[in-house]
């Protein structure tokens, strides 16, 4: 017979998690909030890390260096601390799926994770850094969910609620890292590479070369190059690659498409060529949840 756990092994970790907190509170706003077209809340600045998913309509962040970022739905705005902005609901109305919380529950996780090597370690400091102001994530329904999860837990408080959410922020942290790392473009950012990036992500399912990106980004392919390896630490087609085994790993996952589906569907041009690129990236041949 299987002793059953103990409440307080449970508990142990994350009270003393707890209670390193600056505030002890998991969040400051979990909730779906919907707008009137053209409904206005702000300008303001906080804080905390303010996180927004476009569940339904559109919506706008004016932002005090007198940029505009528009967001349809099913894209997720993430705001670090600190940065004055002005929300408006588009023409048809927002409903928004809302998550705020002090960066501290970041910094606290980030702590906790064990790097697999010391590039690898997460830092809170360094996502939430002005530079970063407010994060665009598109296509990523992992974080969606995650997001969602914390919410769940926070508003039905079941049996060692706090060690899950706590556990979820640790997910959400290295989502984001994972989502900056391989998409994430700084506002600011040359132009030109913004781009490029722009048009691998809009095209990575049909044939693309680096002269098809450096077409559009207006550049040569010798500048493209060079972009890419100072600011993204890859070459043009590594990280279109990149993208397209993320997006083939999700549909291995979530869909009952078979291999060769999935690598045309994915912009590569040969099942034999994806499983190389595939194995390359994560040291596995690709195979379909069964």
């Amino acid at each position: 017979m299987v002793n059953p756990i103990k409440p307080s092994t449970l508990y142990d970790g994350t009270e003393e998690f707890y209670r390193t907190l600056k505030e002890t509170r998991l969040a400051d706003v979990f909730r779906f909030i919907s707008f009137i077209p053209k409904e206005t809340y702000g300008p303001h600045a906080h804080q905390r890390i303010e996180i927004n998913y476009v569940k339904k309509g559109s919506a706008a962040l004016h932002l005090e260096n007198g940029n505009l970022m528009r967001f349809k739905e099913k894209e997720l705005m993430v705001i670090t601390p600190n940065v004055p902005h002005k929300f408006e609901a588009g023409p048809s109305g927002a409903t928004l799926m809302q998550l705020e919380f002090l960066p501290d529950m970041f910094i606290r996780s980030a702590s906790l994770i064990k790097p697999e090597t010391q590039k690898e370690q997460p830092s809170a400091e360094t996502l939430l850094t002005e530079g970063n102001g407010v994060i665009r994530i598109t296509d990523n329904p992992s974080i969606t969910a995650t997001i969602q999860n914390i919410i769940d837990e926070l508003r039905a408080k079941r049996n060692y609620y706090r060690f899950m959410v706590i556990s979820h922020y640790m997910e959400l942290l290295i989502q984001i890292f994972r989502h900056m790392r391989d998409n994430y473009i700084p506002e600011g950012t040359n132009p030109a590479l913004q781009k490029a990036v722009r048009y691998i992500q809009l095209n990575y399912q049909s044939p693309v070369s680096s002269a098809d990106i450096a077409a559009h980004a207006g550049i040569s392919e010798r500048y493209l190059r060079k972009m890419f390896a100072l600011r993204l630490n890859s070459s043009p087609i590594e990280y279109l690659n990149r993208l397209r085994i993320e997006k083939a790993m999700r549909l291995l996952e979530n869909t009952g498409l078979s291999v060769k589906e999935i690598s045309f569907r994915c912009g590569f041009n040969s099942p034999q060529y994806f499983s190389r690129v595939f194995r390359q990236h994560t040291g596995s041949l690709p195979r379909t949840k069964r």
